[in-house]
């Protein structure tokens, strides 16, 4: 599950005659500049892909349909296309009814910053094993290991925010919840064990979520599911997300 990080400022581009504008936030992934939540300001889909093709060549860029269709026409590889969701925490407040923190004896919840990152990486290889439509993003099970210690280690999207955390029980990490300070607060990884030990903690910990970002003064939460993955757009709509819209990544063409 991923995003842009809140340290970034937005920006904007423009054609030489300003009837073309396109703002987005610029920022790094992995080592290469990315341009996400990028939005028509001015001019049509054609124009603003154009303007993106010429001026950001070889960039990453997270946008919508309107934008995608024609970058990808235009030689963009798509990388992702993603569901996005949100739960407005002031319209639609934590269930009183949650146990919280929602986990079962032995279970305990660890903060995120406890845990180090190679703790981690037998179980997402579980979690995501091949056939996973997230696990199809690498070319190799080490690229993702290697992005989620990344991402551990704040380099990606800057430090998780303190709700972040790992269910733990006697042989180790058994779930997985990572939320960082994006456009919006945001969900950017869960994941859990998929043998019977890790049953039922997706929904566990995105209960504990929204309740521990209720708790924090947070007004509203999101999350994006790769497309194809049915089991998390179920899991979250069960416990209150609203689709929102959808998102696809591409990496534009190279500078000839």
């Amino acid at each position: 599950m991923n995003g842009s990080p809140g340290r970034e400022d937005r920006t904007s581009l423009r054609s030489a005659d300003g009837s073309t504008r396109v703002g987005f936030r610029a920022g790094e992934w992995r080592g290469h500049p990315r341009a996400t939540a990028v939005r028509i300001e001015a001019g049509t889909p054609a124009a603003a892909a154009d303007l993106l093709l010429r001026e950001l060549p070889g960039w990453l860029v997270v946008t919508d349909d309107t934008l995608a269709a024609p970058l990808a026409d235009a030689g963009a590889e798509v990388q992702r296309r993603a569901h996005r969701y949100g739960r407005d925490l002031a319209v639609q407040p934590p269930d009183p009814g949650w146990p919280h923190p929602a986990l079962p004896a032995p279970l305990r919840l660890r903060p995120a910053a406890e845990v180090p990152a190679e703790h981690l990486e037998e179980l997402w290889l579980a979690a995501y094993a091949a056939g996973h439509p997230d696990r199809e993003r690498y070319e190799r099970a080490a690229d993702g290991v290697a992005a989620l210690a990344s991402l551990w280690r704040g380099e990606l999207l800057g430090p998780t925010l303190p709700f972040s955390a790992v269910a733990v029980d006697a042989r180790g990490p058994v779930a997985v919840l990572a939320v960082h300070a994006l456009e919006r607060p945001w969900i950017t990884e869960i994941f859990r064990d998929p043998a019977p030990r890790g049953r039922g903690l997706g929904t566990a910990l995105l209960r504990y979520a929204v309740t521990a970002a209720a708790e924090h003064g947070l007004s509203d939460l999101g999350a994006s599911v790769t497309v194809g993955n049915v089991r998390s757009s179920r899991m979250l709509e069960r416990v209150g997300f609203r689709r929102l819209d959808d998102s696809v990544d591409l990496r534009l063409p190279a500078a000839p």
